[in-house]
């Protein structure tokens, strides 16, 4: 009997001591992995606002402007759009950049009321900087400071016609503000994964102190430390979706004499879990949640992708650009549930006639396909039967006494080996179109 209780004690020391080590090391991963999810997300959503700025910036109308044309309207159009920008996204400030060689860089256009930076004045240097007078769109990895105060900043290069680098937009962010967030973050994460980890400390002294006893209270007390472990992958479960778990949940009844190995099975579960978890969190980055379709983050990681093929030689593709009308009329006049009502309409019509390709919303009513190896017909079909779809429906959205128009503007481009140097060529054309697109709607609305 001594025998037995020797050999239980060691086996309930040894799975006592993995709990443990399986708790913390699911907090440092957990503390790791939501730091580096939100620093991912803060930073794409920088150069988001900087992608998009810069693709409605025209690039040979920025490089031309001088101090002296203030006046003059490709100035006032540029300060517009910056401006749109730094009154509705929240940022610290936006303003363009030219390149005067040597790695100098100054001012254009600073939309800032206060103290803007004058067109001219000198910009502190970064690699992030440089990399964009390069062509790469970039987010500094460390912050700098100058007399404005101390920021991270992600800068995209504005194209001109030929496909080279008229100018850059800038988006700053705070610092401290920048670092108060993921350290909130790792703070709270660090908090709950703490509190788990002396729950886990907890069972282990509390079996240590029973391992004293005779063995034959060993399988309870077993079983009462399978009960907490189920208890830990339930947390874990809720932290993770729970919805889609639940029939999982249902399904896992291990039936086993030993309660070692019951505690086993549910320490793999947990670690099942955990990389569902990790998934889901992956998924949920590249998702837009109201239309379902990718988001961003996922546009912006098919840019790259393209980049690197256009440099290799191997692109080919095709875009195109989508964009609602009379959004902004129904949000303001119907309310803004009916404009998500609209926006889930026509993504819903989108992704029926989009039958090849990716799909994206890019913006609150702007959404992109791009299509492999498919070229102008590809397009011309698609636009021909969304216009179909569009017309099945009246032209018109309705809820109830509310009614809106249903109509979606189109633009679409091929990539053209050799003229279009980056992705965002094949963009610009595209949105081009579109927005002549969307110029012609509105003149055939007006004269009806």
């Amino acid at each position: 009997m001594l025998r037995n209780n020797r050999f239980s004690k060691q086996i309930v020391m040894l799975i006592s001591a993995f709990l443990v080590a399986v708790i913390g090391v699911l907090a440092v991963l957990l503390i790791s992995q939501s730091k580096n999810l939100l620093q991912k997300h803060m930073r794409e959503r920088m150069l988001d606002i900087a992608k998009s700025a810069a693709a409605l910036l025209d690039g040979d109308d920025l490089e031309k402007l001088q101090k002296e044309d203030k006046e003059t309207e490709p100035y006032q159009k540029a300060l517009g759009v910056l401006r749109s920008f730094q009154e509705q996204v929240e940022l610290r400030y936006i303003y363009g950049i030219r390149d005067m060689g040597g790695k100098k860089f100054t001012f254009t256009i600073d939309p800032t009321v206060e103290d803007p930076g004058e067109f001219g004045e000198p910009v502190t240097y970064t690699d992030a900087l440089y990399q964009a007078s390069l062509g790469t769109p970039s987010v500094d990895e460390e912050p700098y400071e100058d007399h404005w105060g101390r920021f991270y900043s992600a800068y995209s290069p504005v194209l001109n016609s030929d496909g080279k680098v008229a100018g850059i937009v800038a988006v700053d962010i705070d610092a401290n503000w920048y670092e108060d967030q993921l350290r909130g973050n790792v703070y709270t994460t660090a908090v709950v994964c703490l509190i788990s980890l002396l729950a886990g400390a907890a069972i282990v002294l509390f079996i240590i102190a029973k391992v004293r006893k005779r063995f034959f209270s060993i399988s309870e007390e077993m079983s009462r430390l399978g009960e907490d472990v189920e208890a830990l992958a339930g947390e874990l479960r809720l932290a993770s979706r729970a919805g889609r778990y639940n029939e999982r949940m249902e399904d896992f009844k291990p039936k086993y004499d030993d309660d070692f190995e019951l505690l086993e099975s549910k320490l793999h579960f947990i670690r099942d879990e955990l990389k569902q978890y990790i998934n889901d969190a992956r998924e949920m980055a590249y998702t837009d949640a109201l239309t379902g379709l990718g988001n961003r983050n996922a546009y912006f990681e098919e840019i790259n992708r393209i980049d690197a093929q256009i440099v290799s030689g191997r692109a080919n593709f095709s875009v195109a650009v989508f964009d609602i009308n009379g959004l902004k009329s129904a949000n303001d006049n119907l309310g803004h549930e009916f404009g998500d009502l609209l926006i889930r309409t026509i993504a819903g019509i989108l992704k029926e006639c989009v039958v090849e390709g990716k799909l994206y919303r890019i913006g609150g009513d702007e959404f992109v396909a791009i299509a492999q190896n498919s070229g102008k017909v590809f397009f011309e079909k698609t636009f021909a039967l969304i216009d179909r779809a569009l017309a099945d429906r009246g032209g018109l959205l309705r809820n109830g006494e509310k009614q809106t128009p249903l109509a979606v503007s189109k633009g679409a481009a091929v990539y053209e080996k050799g003229a279009d140097k980056q992705f965002n060529a094949v963009f610009h054309k595209a949105d081009c179109l579109m927005y002549d697109d969307k110029a012609a709607w509105h003149s055939r609305s007006e004269n009806v």
